[in-house]
């Protein structure tokens, strides 16, 4: 608990110090109840525990500051969790600290590194770091492809294994490939697949994989769904036949006993569905449920699991001293028109991309009436629109970012979509 508050106040200081310079900072607090019968499905808790089923709680802070330079960016993320369980279990409590650096070596390639650590505790303690080398590649604004490699330690601390207190400390060596897509700004595609490098590319003997797609709906709304398929293989050796039993005395098992190796092979497969919806500017509601279903090549038996919650999120983003870059469309009713005005001193042509277009690129071009001053005219129905402008240069593609003074909604990817109200 105390890692993640000390990185959130770190957040703090640093977006308060450099304000000036090209940095974003936002916070939020999640609270949200819910119910699960198996702890894995927990959120930060992710350990297999079915011993009772139980209701829970979670309050989390979370504070983000991402820095953009030319070709560079940084973002620092502190996390602080807080997650009671209304049952025999202890309360699990710590924080997680991540930071990603990226450079842009042309315009659909990048690469950098992404390093984490977390420390929780209950009745046992666990701790984690990793470190990751990443290339992304993006064919298009609206598509990327994503590859990560590196280490994980973990170690556990007073972990229960027979009734015996232990320590663990291991070390795996990870990949993940993970992509996205947006074939129009109503439905984000997106898919992961994460393993061991030991067994790569032979993955069958373990990985963890998804597939969701997520509609994003106007001002903001969304429902996200997510199915997903995990694999894990082992040896076990057996001793069959022979009529005897017990432990083999030592030179051998008894007459007629056969010592063969088989492999196991446990899957999990996981169905989830989640929604949120913004109540305002700063709060947002959600819900989430989620199913597995187990089986291992061991048994006949399958082991059926859920979780549901829901919440309310606060989020809050500090202004920012510098605007640089960014636009503030004045938009005015011109009797059957509307006319929008934006002063924009960047190269190349902008353009209007939005609901009263249907999101159709290049979009509607604003005409340049002035040095940096450009202006469009639509006719539009009543109602609320949600849009964004685009610049393109030398064939090049990029969303222009929305000043502090524009009202704006989340476009679900990350980004924001200016909202335009018509009476």
């Amino acid at each position: 608990m105390r890692i993640g508050l000390i990185i959130v106040m770190l957040l703090i200081s640093i977006s308060h110090e450099i304000l000036a310079q090209d940095w974003q900072t936002v916070f939020s607090v999640d609270s949200r109840i819910g119910y699960s019968t198996n702890t894995y499905l927990n959120p930060y808790y992710g350990e297999w525990d079915r011993a009772e089923s139980s209701s829970f709680g979670v309050l989390s802070g979370i504070g983000q500051s991402t820095w953009f330079g030319d070709q560079d960016m940084v973002e620092l993320t502190g996390v602080a969790v807080l997650e009671p369980f209304f049952s025999g279990l202890n309360t699990w409590k710590g924080g997680l600290a991540l930071g990603r650096y990226q450079h842009q070596f042309s315009h659909s390639v990048s690469g950098g590194i992404e390093v984490g650590g977390s420390y929780f505790n209950a009745s046992y303690s666990r701790s984690m770091f990793w470190a990751q080398p990443t290339i992304t590649w993006s064919p298009t604004p609206f598509t990327q492809l994503k590859m990560k490699a590196g280490s994980n330690f973990r170690s556990y601390q007073d972990y229960m294994v027979d009734s015996v207190s232990t320590s663990i400390n291991d070390r795996s060596d990870l990949y993940a490939l993970e992509f996205e897509t947006w074939p129009n700004f109503n439905w984000q595609i997106s898919s992961g697949l994460y393993g061991n490098l030991d067994s790569f590319p032979n993955i069958q003997q373990g990985f963890s994989s998804f597939v969701a797609a997520s509609r994003i709906f106007k001002r903001g709304s969304k429902v996200r769904f997510k199915v997903g398929l995990e694999q894990y293989q082992n040896e076990q050796t057996v001793t069959t036949g022979g009529g005897g039993g017990g432990f083999p005395p030592a030179g051998g098992g008894p007459p007629g006993t056969t010592t063969e190796t088989i492999e196991e092979t446990n899957r999990i497969f996981r169905l989830g569905i989640e929604g949120s919806i913004p109540i305002s500017q700063q709060l947002t509601a959600f819900v989430s449920a989620e199913g597995l279903r187990y089986n291992t090549t061991a048994t006949d038996q399958n082991i059926t699991d859920l979780q549901v919650s829901g919440g309310i999120r606060l989020t809050l983003q500090p202004k920012s001293r510098s605007e640089k870059g960014k636009v503030t469309p004045d938009w005015n009713n011109r009797g059957e028109t509307q006319r929008v005005e934006i002063s924009y001193s960047g190269d190349g042509r902008i353009y209007l991309v939005g609901d009263f277009n249907n999101w159709s690129r290049p979009g509607i071009p604003l005409m340049n009436i002035e040095k940096n001053q450009y202006r469009a005219e639509l006719e539009l129905d009543a109602g609320s629109y949600e849009y964004k402008v685009l610049t393109i240069e030398d064939g090049e593609e990029s969303w222009i970012k929305f000043s502090s003074e524009t009202y704006t909604v989340e476009d679900g990817f990350g980004g924001q979509n200016a909202l335009l109200l018509v009476q």
